[in-house]
């Protein structure tokens, strides 16, 4: 199976840009989850919430892998993955906002906010492409 950038009907630059622009932010992902793993970052929360987040390890670099290989089922991925992060982040960031504390302000889940925004507004875009490449 080649990688969408080899298929010999190419995307168009704009669909290939937008999918670099996934590639890379699930690449951030996977280097800060693996990065706080490796710190022995854990943090008192609900272990579900510890064992979702430990999870991303390995969620985040497939949707890049299915995103380059099977863009549909890698745009399915990838969206499920940000609406429940950012969902679990918010929750976490509310649940214990304080004045002043580490969750009064966290700009890691505007940011991750803010990429979703993106993922939403865009994957109708690319999904209808895709699907159309995928039927010819």
């Amino acid at each position: 199976m080649k990688l969408v950038w080899q298929s010999s009907k190419p995307y168009p630059v704009g669909i290939r840009l937008v999918l670099l622009i996934y590639v890379v932010a699930f690449s951030i992902g996977t280097a800060t989850h693996l990065i706080s793993i490796l710190n022995g970052w854990c943090l008192p929360h609900h272990p579900l919430v510890n064992s979702y987040w430990a999870s991303l390890v390995l969620l985040d670099p497939l949707a890049i892998v299915l995103l380059l290989k099977a863009p549909k089922a890698g745009l399915l991925l990838a969206l499920v993955i940000m609406v429940t992060d950012v969902g679990i982040n918010s929750a976490v960031s509310y649940m214990y906002l304080d004045r002043g504390g580490v969750y009064a302000v966290n700009y890691f889940v505007q940011l991750q906010s803010v990429f979703l925004g993106f993922l939403l507004g865009s994957a109708p875009f690319v999904g209808r492409y895709v699907s159309r490449q995928d039927a010819a």
